[in-house]
């Protein structure tokens, strides 16, 4: 009963059937059948009589295989059975003289043990013939090879048998929070350009006048301002497979796309540079309030707060437009956050509770790594400018791409057009030199 010897002649068997298999489908789907006068060329074809039958033998050599080890496996299992209720002694004979008096039955012994234990072999050498020089066999000897090595998790062992712990989801990379575009005031377009009006001078000349004298003239001028509309995009390349095999894979690209032109999107509202087709971003827009640096040479040092206040009120008092709330480089908040008096108290909540609504002198502060280090930004944002949106994030996919489609490719593209004016540049403030 060698199940060893049987397994290795069911893996051919059942390779050699699996290659007919391949070979004959194969060769039925290449099949040309050619084009006549009626009827046009025909890829493919059935199996014939004879690639049927050759597979259909090929599985029942294979299938007669897999009956003998199951037969065998069906014995052992007996055996198995008995000695669980006998305590192993007398499912077989054990032996007596040559096991060292181990007490071991048969199938407990190891192969080797087992075939000179066997009276095949001992017959053998009682009879002398193995000192002879003619041929000679001991016959088949039936040995039952129960006993198992130790069984690791190294790869040689049982280490295919483990199956790795697969944790649902994706662990993403983080980004920053996106804080710019909701200071700010919304609106919608149909446009590709926003232009509105700025008053630039007024000259007041009321002033009291006599009974029948001239009045005097004022003068007002304006200046047309025109905020392009931009667009911001990109996209990626996915087979279908992948979208096809992992259906969550299609709201994630999704979401990923979306936040990549929202991460754009940040910059340009803040830093863009306006030369096309990049958006004129608040902090290089020209006719901004002047700039306050932090005055480190003050006894005592002026503070972050202590200059962002400052800023506050000269804005206030030129443009007349109390800001509604500051910009800041998360180096520069945390700085705000620790800060003690000469005491050694924070002037906050302290480390031992939590984490307050960004705010300083009652306005909100958006925290942001999108701002440099050093400056921070003053401002009415939400009055005095404002972000036009043509549509939402759209995102699109298609296999129109170069040669995309015989390639089974997809490209899917998230893209956004968008504009940002800014009413009264004066209503916004920098503020430098904060630590």
């Amino acid at each position: 009963m060698n199940t060893v010897q049987w397994e290795s002649d069911l893996r051919a068997a059942t390779n050699k059937a699996r290659a007919l298999i391949e070979t004959i489908t194969q060769t039925c789907q290449e099949h040309v059948t050619p084009a006549t006068a009626t009827a046009p060329a025909v890829t493919g074809r059935l199996m014939t009589a004879d690639e049927r039958a050759s597979i259909d033998a090929a599985l029942a050599a294979a299938e007669e295989i897999q009956k003998k080890i199951d037969r065998a496996q069906s014995d052992a299992s007996m055996l198995a059975r008995l000695d669980k209720m006998t305590g192993g002694a007398g499912t077989r004979p054990t032996s007596t003289g040559g096991n060292g008096g181990t007490g071991l039955t048969l199938h407990q012994q190891s192969v080797g043990r087992q075939f000179v234990q066997s009276a095949e072999f001992q017959n053998l050498i009682k009879s002398r013939l193995h000192r002879g020089s003619s041929s000679w066999s001991t016959g088949a000897v039936e040995c039952f090879n129960l006993r198992a090595t130790t069984i690791t998790s190294d790869p040689a062992s049982a280490g295919k048998l483990i199956v790795p712990q697969y944790l649902p989801g994706i662990q993403p990379l983080l980004f920053k929070r996106l804080v710019v575009a909701d200071l700010m005031g919304s609106g919608t377009t149909d446009s590709n350009a926003i232009v509105y009006m700025v008053e630039t001078v007024f000259t007041n000349a009321a002033t009291p006048v006599a009974e029948g004298a001239a009045k005097p003239e004022s003068t007002l001028v304006f200046d047309q301002k025109t905020d392009p509309v931009s667009k911001i995009a990109h996209w990626i390349p996915v087979t279908e497979e992948l979208l096809e095999d992992v259906p969550a894979m299609e709201s994630y690209i999704d979401a990923r796309l979306r936040l990549g032109v929202e991460l754009a999107e940040e910059d340009q509202l803040l830093n863009g540079n306006g030369t096309p087709p990049n958006v004129l971003g608040l902090m290089n827009r020209s006719g901004l309030a002047p700039a306050l640096a932090r005055d480190s040479a003050a006894t005592p040092p002026e503070t972050n707060a202590d200059v962002l206040a400052r800023q506050t009120m000269a804005i206030a008092t030129s443009s007349f437009v109390y800001p509604d709330g500051y910009m800041l480089n998360p180096a520069n908040w945390f700085k705000i956050q620790i800060s003690k008096d000469n005491n050694g108290q924070y002037y906050g909540m302290g480390p031992f509770s939590p984490l307050p609504t960004p705010s300083l002198w009652g306005l909100p502060v958006a925290v942001t790594p999108s701002i440099v280090a050093g400056t921070g930004l003053v401002g009415a944002f939400s009055t005095q400018s404002q972000v036009f949106r043509k549509g939402g994030i759209r995102v699109e996919a298609s296999n129109s791409h170069q040669d995309y489609f015989i390639k089974n490719l997809v490209a899917i593209r998230a893209e956004e057009r968008l504009a940002l004016a800014v009413y009264r540049p004066g209503a916004f403030g920098k503020v430098t030199g904060l630590n």
